[in-house]
Order: structure tokens, then sequence, then C-alpha cells
């Protein structure tokens, strides 16, 4: 079979399989592997030597531009959260009072394909606009209303223990990537429905018990996995003045932040890592290699209930095998390098932040492109009474895209660039931190050779995985 028909054929196949659940890729990519990996390989490798001839200074000059676009006077507070509250509160009803079709029902698609995928995709483009509708605030201060909860507003009846940081966000995320990855029913509308409710339910108690900033800075993992997406973007918003209500909003350099953002706390740490190795995994995780490895025939794929168990093991695995082979390259570049310090484990990992995006955007962008159909035929008759909100409730959803050459070439070669250019940019911000952190380039670049063949072969790893046959 000619290349080319092998790979329209794996498309069209897999387009299906997007739809199917959520985190399934969206088709099977049969590329020409060699080429590629090679190529994505040379071209982080490359970065590195670039950054060799860039003058510290210029570097430095270049990472702080900015240029103002736009002044605004005090933010909107509350109205987003609530109008984001009652959106939620509207999915969560579909989950359990509308239909079972989980294509149909608008919460299943809404949460894991225009949310977790699209509104992951405007955060690193706009900044932290989770920040801005975060609806838990808004389920906190509903809450403060009642009848003896009001001086829990101001005066919670605990401190938040500092020794915590943020690792019950790790934890929390960590329970939400099993949810979406590895549990049975993930796109189930009752049980994420019941998900969902959860989720709320705890994060309330938290808000109530330690205050509402304290516990989503360190204990809501989602706005601490968006804050740390935030930090990708161009955009930064600062006050015009220290106690001034106005916002000035100015353009940069994209992953700039990344270089602003203060040492992490271990929690933070372990946060970042396990960003990367939950989407990591997830693409593993069909792929006839590691079935093989399980004891599964990956040509008879079992289904997920009767892998939760050694995908749990797998997930975690994958977890801390990528803080371990972190720490050795830090480490090693402290080694290595002259004048260095005690090795800033808590400094470069923000350099993993672009790497993690970059997986993100790459393995979901078939799905989304599906799925976000899904989403908004769904949602503009939640309730299947006949209603059409939006306009799309006769919308045909199709995948047909996935099957025609140019789109096919097209996607192709967004998600090999956004994988090669997220590693190009973790090198980037591996070699300004190491600025930052030794004072000069050739210690800088010296502590940084370990990280880059880190980085060179996960960029190996990212290319294979879009390119490996998968089950399912």
């Amino acid at each position: 079979m000619h290349p080319k028909t092998a790979m329209l054929l794996a498309l069209a196949l897999g387009a299906g399989g997007a739809a199917a659940h959520t985190g399934e890729r969206g088709f099977v990519m049969l590329l020409p592997t060699g080429l590629y990996i090679l190529g994505g390989a040379l071209a982080v490798g490359l970065s590195f030597g670039v950054m060799a001839l860039v003058p510290s200074r210029s570097f430095t000059a270049f990472v702080n531009l900015r240029w103002p676009v736009v002044q605004v006077g005090r933010l909107p507070e509350l109205w987003p959260s609530a109008l984001a509250l009652a959106l939620f509160a509207l999915l969560v009803g579909t989950g359990f009072a509308g239909t079972r079709d989980p294509l149909e029902n608008p919460l299943p698609p809404t949460v894991w394909s225009l949310w977790w995928v699209g509104f992951t995709y405007a955060v690193a483009l706009f900044g932290d606009l989770w920040q801005l509708i975060n609806p838990w605030r808004a389920l906190h201060r509903i809450a403060c209303a009642l009848p003896g909860l009001a001086a829990w507003r101001e005066r919670p009846p605990l401190a938040y223990p500092a020794w915590l940081g943020r690792w019950p966000a790790a934890v929390a995320f960590f329970a939400f990537a099993w949810f979406e990855l590895i549990y049975p029913a993930p796109m189930d509308p009752e049980q994420l429905a019941l998900a969902c409710s959860a989720y709320a339910l705890v994060t309330l108690a938290g808000m109530l018990a330690f205050g509402a900033v304290p516990w989503l800075a360190n204990a809501e993992a989602f706005s601490v996995y968006f804050c740390m997406v935030g930090w990708l973007s161009p955009f930064v918003a600062e006050k015009k003045e220290p106690g001034a209500a106005g916002w000035r909003l100015s353009v940069g350099v994209p992953c700039a932040g990344l270089l602003r953002a203060d040492r992490l706390d271990p929690g933070m740490v372990a946060f970042v890592l396990l960003a990367l190795a939950t989407v990591s995994f997830d693409g593993l995780a069909l792929t006839f290699w590691w079935l093989t490895l399980v004891g599964e025939n990956p040509l008879e794929y079992p289904g997920r209930t009767s892998l939760v168990a050694v995908n749990t093991l797998g997930l975690a695995g994958t977890w801390l095998a990528l803080a371990t082979v972190y720490a050795i390259a830090v480490r090693a570049g402290a080694a290595v390098a002259p004048g260095a310090r005690t090795p800033p484990f808590k400094r470069y990992v923000v350099a993993i932040v672009p790497i993690a995006f970059a997986y993100h955007f790459a393995h979901y962008l078939p799905f989304f492109l599906v799925d976000g159909q899904h989403a908004l035929r769904a949602l503009s008759d939640p309730f299947g009474l006949g209603w059409n909100l939006l306009g799309f409730r006769d919308w045909h959803v199709t995948a047909s895209f996935l099957a025609q050459h140019g789109t096919v070439h097209a996607i192709w070669n967004l998600q090999v660039g956004a994988i090669v250019l997220g590693h190009v940019a973790a090198v980037c911000v591996a070699h300004g931190i190491a600025l930052g952190e030794l004072g000069k380039a050739r210690a800088a670049l010296a502590s940084q050779a370990p990280m880059t063949v880190l980085m060179v072969g996960y960029t190996v790893f990212g290319l294979w995985l879009l390119s490996t046959p998968v089950a399912g």
C-alpha cells in the first residue's frame, strides 16, 4: 500500500475514536518517522547551539521587551465568576437529567473538549483567564451569605499550613488525570456529573475552612494549572501603580512569564512534572508497545476496565520516572557548571511547562476539532427539548476533513511543529534561568548541556508517540 494511502486510511478509521472517549487520539499518524524525528531532535539541539552565540545582555533585553496595548479600569470581580458558576450548574444538571448519550449530552464534550482542551489553548495565548471566571469564587461568596458562615469569608476558622504548599493541588490533579485517562467511563454524563459535584463540594469545604484565596492558590488543581499555563502567554497584566485600581495590559515575548516565576515549592515542582507526565502517559497507554508490555494483545484491545490497576501504576510510574530524569539532569548540570551552587530543582522546572503545553496541544488537537462540534451542537439543546440556543442544533458533525490530504497534512505539521517548538522554547527558558542563577554565559551553557540532552530525548519520544500505531 502506498504510504500516503495508508496514512489516510488510518486517519479515516481513527476519526471515530476521537469522539469515542477522552484522551484517545483522533487518528494514528503513519509518518516517515525517521526523517521527522531526526529533524525535530536536530532543531532542539541546534537551538542550544544558537543560545551559545547570543550575548547574555541581548538575550535578557529581548525577553524583557514589552509593548503597551491598553489600559483598563477596575476589572469585574464577581459577575464573570457567577456566570461561570451558573453554566457549571446547568451542565451538571444536564449530566443528571439529560440524555445518556455522551455526545448528545452537553456535559462530556463541553468539559473534555471545549474546557479542558480549548480553554487551555486560550489561556496559553491570552493569559490566566481562569482567574477572571473561576466559578468557585462565586460559590464561596454564596455560601458565606448563609446564616452562620458570613464571618468565615474574611476570617476562616483554619490557617492554611505553609508546609503543605501546592501538594494538595498536585494530588487533586492526579485524581483528575486518573478519572480522565484510566477510569472506565469518563464520558458517561451521570458519572461525570457526580465527579464534578464531588469536586465542587471538596473545593467549597476547603475554601470555607482555609479561606478562598489560600485554597485556590494552593489546593485547587485548576487554579494552579491555568496559572502555570498562563505563564506562556505573551500578554501581561500589571497594576498601573501600587494601590491603583487600574491595569496596564502589554504584550511581550511568549514564555517570558516563566522567567519571572518565583522559585516553586516542592508541591508545585511535582505539579509541573505531573502535567507533562499525564499527557505523556495518555499518549503511551494505547500504544502497541505499552499493551504488549502489560501482557495484552494490542489487536484485541480489552477496554479500560481490565487495565485500571496496571494503568494506575503506569501513570504514577511515568510521573516518578520523569521526576527522576529531571532531577538527574539538573544535578548533572550543576556538577559540570563552573561555580554552580546547589542544584536549583525548584527553579529550572518551569522550563518543562512549554513542553507540557506542546504535548497537550498536539495530543488533543484532532479530538478538539471533532468533539468541539459535538459540544456546540449539544449546548444548543442541552435538555433535548427542541431548543436552539446557539444555532447549532441541526449542525452535522463531520470528521471527513480528517480524510482529506490537505487538512491531514496541515494537522500533522501543526502537531509536529508544536512539539518541536515546545522543546525549543524549553531550551531557551532553561538558558535564561541559568543565566540568572549563574551570571556567566559559559557556566549557563555548561549547566544546560544535560538538560538539553533530556529535551532532545523527549522530543524523540514525543514524535514517536505521534507516529506509532495505537489500539482501540
